[in-house]
């Protein structure tokens, strides 16, 4: 973590202390010393956007009040679940989120919230209150702390002209040969004054001209933290970055798939367990029993993983042949044709740097670096509910005796994207993830008991996230597309969610 001194995060900055530590009279300080005229108060629902209510600041004792106890909102109207007549909730700020709004032409300053019900307890349907308790449980059954990071891809969309004619592939391509390399950096300043650990960004590969528009697709990747500040930063990187389309006049999107024919966008999750302040998942260049079960137990949910992590129809998009998206059930080392990825390690403890310059320097162990990655989720997702069903995956793996064997099952060495059909008969046959919403919500079905298991998925939501699955009536759409290719279906698809992501 930053120093003090070197935090980007402007009230860390100025109360000299980290946002883990803030308490309410830090926050009503601040406010106070630096003429604050707003408070906002932040959550994300179901549909995982930024949402908030925006208080004026009158008063020390007004502040002091909703600082401390928050305030009543209609849960019926945020969660769709929740009945009429018994949905009254309680928002109250979680004061380590507080940061300065880099938007608003009023000083305010945003808090994220979490939700209590009229008893004065969590919600328990609430998606930060779901992932809270799979944390709980992952720690009380192993004494394991999770650590998590995103990398969250979107694109930015703008009016096509002349000069926008660039090659295909713009992997990390820089000023001038890529257009919103501004708007890309100045996200990543803002995450980072907002709270949101940062570690780069850079452009994807997506980039072309299509129906008179010009699509540019970047990537920004976020450090491993705490599960829940994971998806707090997530939350937030996407509403920071909608805003600065706002500012440029382009669109920014998170849809995960625009076009059959060009690269889609994921939002991979990466993970580590640590326990005494050591990194679990590998032991002397090797990855442990410890990862091998964790892999084996996500994998053996990955079908129902859909349901969380791939709400939406054109989710199920990206998983259809031909479009080098990971759709088998598998893992790899260094292999992203694989649903879960090892990255490249780094457990050598070789001095590189050194080396290529010549100097003199200490092997320093960087086995702390090591992740594991899962490769399959995308934008659309609510990242509190998806990183909660992972949690679930891999307590299923550590508790499961026979996780090591089912992980060499599992094991994929060679390039799917090549070998899409399986055809030669000396590989392995990988089960496929479901094509549509439809039999993600069956899938969710057959599981729910694991999901389920020790109160961590209330059954509601369960039965929620089932029903609005089979809601889209989707079965048969990418059997369609796949006879059809890019009929007037999938635009109109694309359409309506390319504004809503």
């Amino acid at each position: 973590m930053p120093s003090i001194q070197n935090n980007p995060n402007l009230l860390v900055q100025y109360l000299q202390k980290p946002a883990s530590e803030f308490t309410k009279e830090d926050l009503i300080r601040y406010i106070a010393e630096r003429e604050i005229e707003m408070v906002n108060f932040r959550y994300a629902a179901e549909d995982g956007k930024l949402k908030t209510i925006n208080f004026k600041v009158t008063g020390h004792d007004e502040l002091d009040m909703i600082l401390a106890t928050g305030e009543r909102v209609d849960g019926s109207s945020i969660f769709s679940f929740l009945e009429a007549d018994s949905s009254d909730l309680y928002l109250v700020p979680r004061y380590k989120t507080a940061f300065l709004n880099p938007f608003a032409s009023i000083p305010s300053v945003d808090i994220l919230c979490s939700f209590y019900n009229q008893n004065g307890e969590p919600l328990e349907s609430s998606p930060e209150n779901i992932l809270r308790k799979a944390q709980k449980q992952f720690f009380k059954e192993t004494g394991m702390k999770l650590k998590m990071m995103g990398e969250l891809e979107f694109y930015v969309v703008s009016e096509a002209t002349e000069a926008d004619d660039f090659s295909e592939n713009g992997y990390q391509s820089a000023e001038p040969f890529t257009r919103h390399e501004n708007l890309r950096v100045e996200a990543i300043k803002l995450i980072a004054q907002c709270g949101g650990m940062v570690r780069f960004g850079h452009a994807e590969n997506g980039r072309f001209s299509q129906h008179g528009k010009y699509f540019e697709q970047h990537e920004i990747e976020f450090a491993p933290v705490d599960p829940e500040d994971a998806a707090d930063q997530l939350i937030i990187a996407k509403w920071i970055l909608r805003m600065l389309g706002l500012k440029y006049k382009v669109n920014v999107t998170f849809i995960p798939k625009i076009s059959l024919n060009q690269p889609g966008s994921g939002m991979h999750i990466h993970f580590v367990a640590e326990q005494g302040g050591k990194n679990c998942l590998v032991e002397n260049g090797e990855l442990t029993s410890t990862s091998l079960r964790m892999i084996a137990g996500v994998l053996e949910l990955a079908p129902a993983l859909t349901a969380f992590g791939n709400p939406t129809p054109v989710s199920y998009l990206r998983f259809m042949p031909g479009q080098n998206v990971p759709s088998h059930i598998c893992w790899g080392k260094q292999n992203r044709s694989t649903l879960i990825r090892v990255p490249l390690a780094w457990s050598s403890n070789i001095p590189f740097g050194a080396i290529l310059n010549n100097q003199e320097q200490a092997k320093i162990d960087y086995t702390f670096r090591q992740t594991i990655e899962y490769r399959g989720f995308d934008g659309s997702a609510n990242p509190y509910l998806l990183s909660a069903a992972l949690i679930v995956g891999f307590m299923k793996g550590l508790s499961d005796h026979e996780a090591v064997k089912k992980s060499d099952e599992y094991f994929c060495a060679g390039n799917l994207f090549l070998h899409n059909q399986q055809t030669e008969s000396n590989e392995k046959q990988f089960n496929l993830l479901p094509m549509s919403c439809r039999e993600s919500a069956d899938t969710l079905e057959r599981f729910r008991e694991d999901f389920e298991t020790n109160q961590i998925f209330p059954k509601s939501i369960i039965n929620h996230t089932i029903l609005k699955l089979r809601s889209f009536n989707d079965k048969e759409l990418s059997e369609n597309l796949k006879t059809y290719g890019e009929n007037q279906d999938l635009l109109d698809l694309i359409d309506e969610y390319l504004n809503n992501m």
